[in-house]
């Protein structure tokens, strides 16, 4: 499934500083030189005392209001230029967002909010298939292909790279355009061009509404489970884990790889439900808020047994850092790879009063052991880096050149 990055709006920010600054810079020297001419904007700070008193404001910082309203005041009575007023709150509410450094805060318009809900729905609506970049042809590598997909009916295959659609050529420039061109709404055509063996090969697929696939599980030699997380974020991850563990013990594997790596993590009811099933009773999540206060999830006694271990890597994050700390901290699990991408923390979002949203982070989901890895992400047991031409090109790898489960391999396979 494609899946598209969020580009924070630093350029808008920096933009909207400048301006401030020589505003504030041209308003001062216009105030000595023409002072009789300006009649002083002071407006009551009790006007926001209700406001301020929630919030937890001295009468100082209560000031601070004030003093925006007198700016927005001296903008509208002298500002000689035409300007966009909705804009200007708008870049206003955002720069507030970026100014508290939350990696993760993000300010919203009713639209914008409305717009990436309709992108993460789950009827998702395009081919049905895995992909990434690929550094050699700057095409889209397709690593897996969802069966009963339109894409698998058409006759794509795992390790074709589109390297058309619609017209569009792909590049490092036009990559998110191109996988925007793929998506649409169901029942209509789509026109791709594929790269395949040195052939470039044409199809035309009918889009449809596709269910997701994060979970694959391959059973290796000496009863070992692979068993590959893409994602913790659909909500039928849990349901699709259960399936495949179920699937792998029914062939008898008593031995776990699990990899989580580039996997960047998903929602907390999944993680939880796949956790449970490992973990023995006890704690699996700690919910700590900004008071200190925490709130922990348990798992029940059930749990499979079996050897396990766990690749990870930078792109392990959040969710997927969860899962990795949790086996770690009952020591049910060697961890392998290199140190993960340290997101410890969740987000929360709220509506404002005009259908606008603020997405902060609210608390710290730490492991059952209760350390925080955010910031400073999960050191492995066992820390072995791919080669640069690996890491770059991660889902072309063959199994054989893949050092990191080799080196799980052998630490399951050893005779204790």
């Amino acid at each position: 499934m494609f899946k598209r990055r969020i580009t924070p709006f630093a350029c808008l920010i920096i933009s909207l500083l400048v301006c401030i600054v020589t505003f504030v810079s041209v308003y001062s020297y216009s105030e000595i030189k023409h002072k009789q001419e300006i009649n002083e904007i002071r407006l009551d700070s009790t006007q926001y005392s209700e406001y301020s008193d929630f919030i937890g404001l001295t009468e100082g910082e209560s000031e601070k209001y004030t003093k925006l309203a007198q700016m927005i005041a001296m903008i509208e009575g002298y500002y000689i230029h035409e300007y966009d007023k909705s804009a200007v709150w708008e870049n206003l509410y955002k720069s507030l967002v970026v100014s508290i450094a939350d990696d993760y805060g993000q300010y919203l318009t009713a639209e914008e909010y409305a717009s990436l809900i309709d992108s993460a729905d789950g009827d998702f609506v395009g081919i049905g298939v895995h992909a990434t970049f690929d550094v050699d042809t700057e095409g889209v590598y397709i690593f897996g292909v969802i069966p009963n997909s339109p894409a698998e009916k058409a006759g794509i295959k795992k390790g074709d790279v589109i390297i058309k659609a619609e017209g569009i050529v792909s590049s490092e420039e036009t990559y998110y355009e191109l996988l925007d061109s793929v998506r649409g709404e169901a029942g209509t055509e789509v026109s791709v061009t594929v790269l395949r063996d040195g052939e470039e090969h044409d199809f035309k697929i009918v889009r449809q509404a596709v269910e997701s696939e994060n979970i694959f599980y391959e059973k290796l030699d000496n009863n070992v489970a692979f068993i590959r997380i893409l994602s913790f974020a659909d909500e039928t991850v849990s349901e699709e884990f259960t399936k495949k563990l179920a699937l792998a013990q029914s062939e008898g594997c008593d031995k776990f790889v699990f990899d989580v790596r580039n996997n960047s993590g998903g929602y907390l009811g999944e993680i939880c439900d796949v956790l449970d099933l490992l973990l023995p009773e006890g704690p699996i999540i700690n919910i700590v808020d900004k008071d200190g206060n925490t709130k922990t999830q348990n798992s029940d006694a059930n749990c499979i047994k079996g050897k396990m271990a766990v690749l990870c890597n930078k792109g392990t994050a959040s969710a997927a850092e969860l899962f990795t700390a949790a086996l770690r901290d009952y020591k049910l699990a060697d961890i392998i790879g290199t140190t993960t991408f340290g997101k410890g923390t969740m987000q929360t979002t709220r509506y404002l009063i005009d259908g606008s949203t603020l997405k902060l982070s609210s608390a710290f989901y730490n492991p059952p052991s209760n350390v925080s890895y955010d910031k400073v992400g999960i050191k492995p047991d066992y820390e072995i880096e791919l080669s640069e031409e690996w890491d770059v090109r991660f889902f072309k790898m063959p199994k054989e050149e893949d050092i990191q489960l080799e080196q799980a391999l052998a630490l399951l396979n050893a005779t204790n």
